[in-house]
């Protein structure tokens, strides 16, 4: 992430150097960013919490926290949710997020196939105290819904836009990458596919999103930026939640789809902060970096949270099925399920609390608080403590190997995938043609898989060895 940090630095002072507020000029910045790295799905299903929870969504969504996400999902349930049922990377914080699913669709003689696609997320938080008024936390039960396509979506501090796509290819020893405005899944292969979305912050100060369409009660800057003034009727102001996604495995290129099969993206949020905390945070952390940083300050803020060190895996699909809703959301064949309360309805809820005793399956995967930035808080109660300190040098060092390690055997792994499928569209006979194709995807999932375990490992003793 600190490539991609640097830049949309440059960028947004290309673009925005002309407008330098006092504090600027005095080189200071008064945004702050925090940084809540590590999230990985706590699943997937057709289930929307905030627009129904009697029935299904209209299409499937990618979860990001609780475990709680049935339909019929209460701030309570997700407030409440003990740490180990919650991919969260930090335990204050039992917010849950989520998105349409992203598909790649693989046309299989004719026939399309849709399969569920991998992505992690970090949601950014921004706040500028400087400005009037001055940002609070969101309210208890607070909720959202924000498409690209809402007014004021369209402009932003994030390259002057408030949706953006880059893809990037990782070499040996230098990274480049596409960019684009808007929403744009590119027909061709790269190892990073990053997505980028910016919620509204200003609220009205009467709706929680619960009575609404989940949308009108808030507003973004008449601006763009986050220290903008707020329209009329919505005067009070809440942090910016930028949500940030990137894929996993790499990016195979060709087509792909959101669930809902629109070219508008949208992110929901549904408040699980532990109330009192994210005020806090707001009130004492200070502000980080220069004014040449822009909207891109150091990350700041994580030392006053919790690192979850129970944090839990993905549900898996045969128990998203049991609990949530009983229709399949990877390896479809034909279409995807859509409409809202048509086709399947819901599992009735069989729990008021989560316990092991629900799931059936191991939960893949496991969210950890990243050490990319200001560095993680305390342990939980019972977690070793670190060997050292959060900016131990020796652990930077291991880490930064660690991925340029990785980062080779990825450019390499694409190369040869690359070469390969070329090889696989000279071949004129169809059926032979389209199993060359189909080995050669199986054949670089097998490697990603195995390079994923091997960084992972490789980070793990870096941990062992020097601390976070």
């Amino acid at each position: 992430m600190l490539f991609f940090h640097t830049i949309f630095t440059l960028i947004w002072l290309f673009t925005n150097g002309q407008n330098i507020s006092e504090s600027e000029e005095s080189g200071k910045n008064s945004l702050v960013k925090m940084c809540l790295s590590g999230y990985i799905p706590s699943g997937h299903s057709r289930s929307d919490p905030i627009i129904s929870q009697s029935c299904v969504s209209d299409h499937v969504h990618t979860f990001y926290g609780p475990q709680n996400f049935h339909p019929n999902t209460s701030y309570e349930d997700i407030r409440d949710t003990p740490a180990r049922f919650s991919t969260t990377p930090f335990v204050e914080n039992q917010s849950l997020y989520w998105h349409p699913t992203i598909y790649e669709v693989i046309n299989d003689d004719g026939t399309k196939v849709y399969i569920r696609s991998k992505f992690t997320i970090t949601p950014y938080y921004r706040w500028d105290n400087s400005a009037s008024p001055r940002t609070e936390e969101f309210p208890p039960g607070f909720r959202m819904i924000a498409h690209s396509n809402d007014p004021g979506a369209q402009k932003g501090e994030e390259e002057g836009e408030g949706l953006v796509t880059q893809c990037c290819f990782r070499g040996e020893e230098e990274v480049t990458c596409e960019f684009w405005y808007g929403l744009h899944f590119p027909t061709t292969a790269c190892d990073d596919l990053e997505i980028l979305f910016s919620m509204p912050m200003c609220w009205d100060g009467k709706s929680i999103g619960d009575d609404n369409d989940h949308k009108s009660h808030m507003r973004y800057t008449t601006s763009g930026k986050i220290n903008g003034p707020c329209p009329n009727g919505f005067g009070r102001r809440l942090p910016q939640i930028t949500i940030t996604l990137w894929t996993t495995e790499g990016y195979n290129g060709g087509t792909y789809q959101l669930s809902d099969g629109s070219d508008v993206f949208h992110v929901d949020f549904f408040n699980g902060w532990e109330e009192g905390k994210l005020q806090e945070i707001i009130d004492d952390c200070e502000p980080t970096g220069g004014a040449e940083d822009g909207f891109h300050p150091p990350c700041a803020c994580k030392k006053l949270l919790t690192c979850n060190g129970d944090a839990s895996g993905t549900v898996c699909d045969a128990d998203a099925r049991r609990l949530v809703v009983d229709e399949a959301t990877n390896e479809i064949v034909g279409g995807l399920p859509r409409g809202s309360c048509r086709g399947s309805d819901p599992v009735p809820k069989s729990w008021t609390e989560l316990d092991d005793g629900l799931f059936g399956c191991e939960r893949e995967g496991s969210s950890q608080c990243g050490a990319d930035d200001d560095g993680p808080g305390p342990s939980p109660t019972g977690a070793p403590e670190p060997t050292s300190s959060p900016t131990s040098s020796a652990f930077r060092r291991c880490m930064k190997k660690t991925a340029t390690r990785h980062n080779n055997r990825k450019a390499q792994t694409l190369r040869r995938y690359n070469a390969r499928k070329k090889k696989c569209t000279k071949i004129k006979n169809k059926e032979k043609r389209r199993k060359c194709s189909k080995d050669t995807n199986a054949w670089r999932k097998k490697l990603d898989r195995a390079a994923a375990k091997k960084k992972a490992k490789d980070e793990k003793k870096c941990v062992r060895d020097h601390g976070r």
